[in-house]
């Protein structure tokens, strides 16, 4: 006879199901990474694993969501610790980006071709648009949190948006550029982001 499962549990197999997807992607990568392997890990059947993710790919990109909320969480802390100059905290703030761009594992992930290609075949077509969507509202949160303090003036929020949508681009590109290439191409972004966003300081 089926389990079954009470709200609490299906809330605990869901972070477990998450945090055993993660190791197994950071090892395997997408097409490498088995359904059958996180079940074992969690201990539940593969059935269960279904009710909670149409595919690994779900999976992934709820793994994904998660990951951005807490980098976001943890970017818009940092800078309200941040004190000095509007130019230099705006510095700062896309230097953060920049580090977690480069320490999560889930980017290098669809940085590998063929992976991201697999994942945009299971990606619902609404997806693309609620991540622009969600990226827009950090940035203008960003942007109201200096404006609130009287640090810059009017700011077009989407310009800032797309220099960051650069910037991830950038980062899944690396391998097409020479590490001085590369290098360059990051600190003309960080100065336009930083010159954008200061430009109507008062």
């Amino acid at each position: 006879m089926p389990r079954h499962f009470t709200a609490a549990d299906n809330e605990l197999i869901r972070s477990q199901l998450l945090a055993s997807g993660l190791a197994h992607f950071a090892q395997y990568g997408l097409r490498g990474m088995r359904v059958d392997d996180v079940c074992r890990d969690v201990g539940v059947a593969k059935g269960t694993f279904y009710k909670f993710f149409e595919h690994k790919e779900a999976l992934f990109l709820a793994i994904a969501d998660q990951r951005d909320e807490m980098h976001k969480a943890d970017i818009l802390a940092f800078f309200a610790r941040c004190d000095g100059p509007v130019a230099e905290r705006a510095g700062k703030f896309f230097d953060l980006l920049v580090e977690k761009l480069n320490s999560d594992p889930l980017v290098a992930i669809v940085a590998v071709p063929d992976d991201f290609a697999a994942l945009l075949r299971k990606m619902p077509p609404e997806r693309l648009a609620h991540e622009e969507e969600k990226d827009l509202r950090f940035i203008e949160q960003f942007c109201a949190g200096l404006k609130a303090e009287g640090l810059i003036g009017p700011v077009d929020p989407h310009e800032m948006a797309a220099i960051l949508t650069l910037l991830v681009s950038l980062a899944l590109q690396k391998s097409l550029f020479s590490p001085g290439q590369f290098s360059a191409s990051r600190a003309l972004l960080r100065e336009v982001f930083v010159h954008k966003l200061t430009a109507s300081a008062p």
